[in-house]
């Protein structure tokens, strides 16, 4: 089960595509794991999450962080799901 769970959208040509981001945190070991076909530019994400959390006082250091972006066989470019929209 998702702890959270909001919406982006995925461009492909001139389509917009609804995807959904679920995240969850776990207490294991400290990862930051990105499921669902992101590109490079989603991966560089992991920091700005961390950089974020720190700045509103959440600590993320000793917990495992998963992002799962539905659906995985949509490729997804940019950096547009990092202000994903709750709902």
């Amino acid at each position: 089960m998702a702890l959270g769970r909001t919406f982006a959208v995925a461009l492909v040509g001139l389509d917009g595509y609804l995807v959904e981001v679920e995240a969850d945190i776990s207490q294991s070991l400290p990862a930051f794991i990105l499921l669902g076909l992101p590109d490079a530019a989603l991966n560089e994400a992991k920091d700005r999450i961390k950089s974020a959390a720190k700045n509103a006082g959440i600590p993320l250091s000793r917990r495992k962080i998963t992002v799962n972006l539905v659906p995985a066989s949509l490729p997804k470019k940019g950096s547009g799901s990092d202000l994903s929209e709750r709902q």
